[in-house]
């Protein structure tokens, strides 16, 4: 029976607690955190020794190292391991000797480790966003240059061609002057960037099958599918649709005591920007014809707009899922958009344009609207005209009067 290994790695150094087999004694020892170190330490680690680490920046690269030497190396999700996160005394000495302890019992909660395709691309998707929120806080450093100077542009885009020929010509103090010419330069330089980011990640993900069924999806753009891509990897280790929301902190926070229960604002736990992404995406969902149409107008009759969104991107996650999982195209995609955004993907990542292909007699403009028609379709043939609301809920009885069905 090998060792089981507790490992709470800092920036400069890293915490080893050794629990001995069949005498329950440990033994610590501490490495510095520095590239000779720890080869010296996974060489000494064997291939029935089992080694714990928590989840942190550089988790992912030990793991890979650590799994070449050792039988079982998981990485612990902090966010579950409240032993640790609840601890009177918390130092690196305890939090590896809690983690070989939890480990030995067959008691740590794991985070799925990506592939290195998968890992690769969260960075790329990190980089790119990183750039995006730079500039924005460059152009929001030139609002307030503006706003501070009693100046208020009329111009939907400040950083447009007419914009920017105000900015050029307005009247500003020679200091502020300088520093508005020094935040364009740095919106220039991160416009660069970010075509360079964008073009990257084309060449990487224009022949990507799940890319490609997700561009079906109106709203969605090469950005918006790299970065589920990256969110999700295998979704195959979602067992349900409900997973994957939860893992996205879309799902409603749940209180229960006896027989009393309660559901509050959504979690907001696991993968922040995949959450953006989908709640940006169903705002431009609600705005064009089709069944995402239809259940926000629903929702929107008693719920507020905040609300009735995030149901939305709840709802897109479920579908994504059962797109990815079935290997399906969104059914009710606009087939020239999806070309058009085929071809400025195949455009973006090759230099070329795309062919011109004939246009397909199967097109259907309108398959929105069609969309539209069946969710709202499926709704009277179910619930009747009062809708879901007529219907009773084993947990709040029914407070209205329902009309039959036609």
């Amino acid at each position: 029976m090998g060792r089981v290994i507790g490992l709470d790695i800092s920036k400069h150094s890293a915490e080893v607690a050794v629990l001995q087999p069949g005498t329950g004694a440990l033994k610590h020892s501490r490495f510095a955190a520095e590239p000779a170190a720890i080869r010296r330490f996974a060489d000494q680690l064997g291939p029935e020794d089992r080694v714990a680490l928590e989840s942190c920046t550089n988790a992912f690269a030990f793991h890979r190292l650590l799994c070449q030497h050792a039988g079982q190396v998981v990485v612990s999700n902090p966010l579950r391991t409240r032993v640790i996160a609840e601890a009177k005394v918390k130092t690196d000495k305890v939090d590896a000797e809690i983690l070989a302890q939890l480990l030995a019992a067959d008691f740590l909660p794991p985070v799925w480790v990506p592939d290195a395709a998968t890992d690769q691309l969260r960075h790329c998707v990190s980089h790119r966003q990183g750039l995006v929120t730079e500039r924005t806080q460059a152009k929001n450093r030139i609002h307030a240059i503006l706003h501070r100077n009693l100046i208020a542009p009329e111009f939907t885009d400040l950083f447009g061609k007419a914009g920017r020929a105000f900015l050029a010509k307005v009247e500003l103090p020679a200091s502020e002057r300088r520093l508005l010419e020094a935040d364009l330069r740095t919106i220039e330089f991160l416009n660069t960037e970010i075509k360079t980011a964008d073009k990257n990640l084309a060449e990487a993900l224009h022949d990507d099958n799940d890319i490609r069924r997700l561009l079906t999806i109106p709203g969605f753009a090469l950005t918006s599918a790299a970065g589920m891509k990256a969110a999700i990897g295998d979704v195959r280790r979602f067992r349900a649709p409900s997973n994957l929301v939860s893992d996205f902190g879309l799902n409603p926070s749940v209180y229960q005591s006896g027989l009393k229960g309660y559901t509050g604002h959504i979690s907001h736990r696991g993968r922040s920007h995949a959450r953006t992404i989908c709640v940006e995406a169903a705002q431009l969902l609600v705005r064009v014809p089709g069944p995402f149409h239809a259940y926000f107008l629903r929702l929107r009759r008693r719920k507020p707009y905040n609300v009735a969104i995030t149901a939305v991107a709840r709802k897109l996650v479920v579908v994504i899922w059962q797109m990815l999982t079935r290997g399906e195209d969104y059914r009710y995609a606009v087939p020239a958009r999806t070309r058009q955004k085929l071809n400025k993907v195949h455009t973006l990542a090759t230099g070329q344009r795309a062919a011109r292909q004939r246009k397909p007699e199967t097109d259907d403009p309108n398959s929105g609207q069609v969309g539209e028609d069946d969710y709202n379709r499926f709704l009277l043939e179910r619930f009747g005209e009062d809708g879901p609301r007529a219907v009773n809920h084993p947990n709040q009885p029914r407070t209205t009067k329902s009309r039959p069905g036609p």
